[in-house]
Order: structure tokens, then C-alpha cells, then sequence
């Protein structure tokens, strides 16, 4: 893990812990989720137009890679918001991060993609994940499987499942459009960005208007209210960062572990802000997330 990545990372969870503080209490359905993509996409879309990237010299691989992206980042955005309107998001959320960590770890070394990580490496993920498992508990004695068996755990397992597709399908897509493009590094992050992204707003878009209760969802109100909007800014800021801190890792599992610093950032906003109680278990999961941090880093 190099400093310019460590700095991207750390920039960008911050951007994600906040829009996700913006939004924490709307119980978004993947209407809002499409709102959100329209407002990424026009975050982004302005510097892809300038990049001056000639789409037509890109490989059919990369294609692939972006269509994996786009619709591994739909699969994501529909389980999520499962696990939202089925459980509180203080339950989901870290569920739903934790799995990625290993999840991603697992998919590199079964495909050959990146440097192997170490021992000492997966063990400090191992730990991560740990922490981001007991957050969601008030208490140590909550710590049981029946807290965790419940109606939003397959929207958790369908959002750990495209968080992770997503992830290594982004990593090789914008890797193999800056390898065939001499542009500047940010500049193919965004046009990769927007590209993933337009995939990413078709498919969403089909599948809430093709689902009848999806569909009565999309209301006035909804375009009407701030949230997406300026969740969509921050989530296309921060997920930019991320991809060009793909750049600078020998794997991007350590991009996904290293991400879950928004846990923590979004603890102490609640604390600061929302005036939110913090648990003695939540703490210690704290506590964990950052000691797999530091052993996943050294």
C-alpha cells in the first residue's frame, strides 16, 4: 500500500461517509439508487467528454469488464436496498461491507489477478471483516446467529456479491483503458466512470420500471427531494478517487479492505453530529477495523 494510495482512500472514504450520513435515514429503494446514478453520471460526464479518449481502439475485453462493472454495481444497489427496507441500516450496512473484504481477497487469488496477498495480509482483512460483524450489536451478548438470520440477510449476500464483482471488474476495465489510452490517470477514471455508470443507470433503470412495485415507487417527490442528488455527487467523487487508487496497489483487495474506513468516519459523525450512542461492542468493532487496517498495511 503506497502513501498516494493510502491519502486516495482516505479522501474517498470520507466522501462516502458523508453522502451515506446524508442519506442514512431514507431507506433508499432502487428508485432512489437510480437517481443517485443519474447524478454520478452527470458528476462525471464533463471530464470524460474532455478526455479525448478514442472509445473505438478499446479492446472487446474491456467492454466486458465494463459490462460486468455496470451490472455488478445494479445487483449491489438492488440488494442493498433489500436489506435497507428489511433491516435497520446500522445492521445492513456493516454486513454488507464485511463480506466484500474477503469476498474480494478470495476472487483475486481464484483468477490470478494481482499480487498474492500475504498471510499476515489476509489475516488483518480477517480481523476487518470481524470488526465490521460486530458493529451492528448493542451489546456482546447480541453477538448470535439469530441476529444475523433474518428477512434482509440475501439482500446483504446479493450487495457483498456485487460490491465484490464490481470491485475486480472496475480494477481490470480502467487498467485496461488507461494501458491502450495515453491520457492522464484521473482522466480515464472518469471516463470509465461514466461509462460504468450509463451501464449501471440502463440496467437499474429496466429493472425498476419493469417491476410493477419498483415502479409505483418512482414518484415526484422523489426527484424532488435533495438526497439523491447530492448523494450521487459524493458517491461519484468518492468512487472516482477509488478508481484511480487502483492504480497504486499491487492487488485491489487491499483497495476494498482499506475502504472500510468509512466504518469508522461514519461512527464518529454519528457520535459528533446525530448525538448517536456508541456501544461497547460497536467500539471494539472499531477497534478491530483499525487493527486490521494497520496489520493489512504492514
Amino acid at each position: 500500500m503506497t502513501l498516494t494510495a493510502f491519502t486516495l482512500i482516505l479522501a474517498s472514504v470520507i466522501l462516502h461517509a458523508l453522502w451515506h450520513f446524508i442519506c442514512k435515514s431514507a431507506r433508499p429503494v432502487p428508485a432512489f439508487y437510480m437517481v443517485v446514478s443519474a447524478s454520478c453520471l452527470c458528476t462525471t460526464l464533463p471530464f470524460a467528454l474532455t478526455s479525448g479518449i478514442d472509445l473505438t481502439r478499446l479492446p472487446s475485453r474491456f467492454w466486458l469488464m465494463l459490462l460486468g462493472g455496470g451490472l455488478s454495481g445494479m445487483i449491489c444497489d438492488i440488494g442493498l436496498s433489500r436489506a435497507y427496507r428489511l433491516a435497520d441500516v446500522s445492521l445492513a450496512y456493516p454486513l454488507a461491507r464485511a463480506l466484500p473484504v474477503i469476498m474480494t481477497a478470495f476472487a483475486t487469488l481464484l483468477l490470478g489477478i494481482g499480487a498474492k496477498p500475504s498471510p499476515l495480509e489476509l489475516f488483518g482483512m480477517l480481523i476487518i471483516m470481524s470488526g465490521c460483524v460486530l458493529m451492528p450489536m448493542k451489546n456482546f451478548s447480541d453477538l448470535h446467529w439469530k441476529n444475523y438470520w433474518n428477512r434482509a440477510l440475501l439482500g446483504i449476500l446479493v450487495a457483498a456479491a456485487g460490491t465484490t464483482g464490481y470491485t475486480v471488474f472496475d480494477s481490470e476495465g480502467v487498467g485496461l483503458l488507461l494501458a491502450n489510452e495515453d491520457v492522464a490517470r484521473w482522466h480515464g477514471a472518469a471516463a470509465y466512470s461514466s461509462l460504468r455508470e450509463s451501464v449501471l443507470l440502463l440496467t437499474l433503470s429496466g429493472y425498476v420500471f419493469a417491476v410493477p412495485h419498483e415502479r409505483a415507487r418512482v414518484t415526484r417527490e422523489l426527484f424532488c427531494h435533495p438526497h439523491p442528488y447530492f448523494a450521487g455527487i459524493g458517491a461519484a467523487l468518492a468512487y472516482l478517487l477509488i478508481l484511480i487508487a487502483m492504480g497504486f496497489v499491487t492487488n485491489v483487495c487491499f483497495v476494498q479492505a482499506f475502504r472500510q474506513m468509512s466504518l469508522p468516519v461514519g461512527v464518529l459523525l454519528g457520535m459528533f453530529f446525530l448525538r448517536e450512542k456508541c456501544s461497547a461492542a460497536k467500539l471494539t468493532g472499531v477497534g478491530l477495523i483499525v487493527c486490521g487496517l494497520i496489520l493489512t498495511v504492514l
